[in-house]
């Protein structure tokens, strides 16, 4: 009998480690992490200018941001990122579920080649027990 091929241990390709789709949306959390994080520096350098508030500039940018839209750049810097953090927690945790779904399904895989194997092993006894014995013709004697 020939013997059951793992198709775990084919000749592998080189896989990439993210999904495409898991790699984009890690790279958009990332790029609006940036964009959180540049209104939070912004809105600490724009309270923390030695400069009058009558100046041009930052610090008449940064008020004018918080009439418009109620919070300034550090206030809506830190809603950005906790936003991006929250995505990025989520995407995580649904690429790890299917992640370990796929290793469960590799291990029983392998129980049921194992499984497989060992009735295959057996059967293999079994023929092996069978003696083939050749039985010499009796010899009748002449009667004369």
């Amino acid at each position: 009998m020939s013997k059951i091929k793992d198709p775990s241990k084919k000749n592998n390709k080189k896989k990439l480690p993210l999904h495409p789709f898991e790699l984009v949306w890690y790279t958009l959390c990332c790029l609006v992490g940036i964009w959180g994080i540049t209104y939070i520096v912004l809105g600490l350098v724009a309270e923390n200018l030695p400069i009058k508030a009558t100046n041009e500039g930052l610090v008449k940018v940064n008020l004018d941001f918080a009439k418009k839209f109620g919070l300034d750049f550090l206030g809506w810097g830190l809603i950005i990122l906790a936003i991006a953090s929250l995505a990025a927690v989520i995407v995580l945790l649904l690429f790890s579920n299917k992640v370990d779904r796929e290793y469960e399904k590799n291990v029983r895989r392998a129980q049921r080649l194992a499984q497989l194997e060992a009735e295959e092993e057996k059967a293999e006894a079994k023929e092996a027990e069978i003696i083939d014995v050749e039985v010499a013709p009796a010899q009748e004697e002449k009667a004369e």
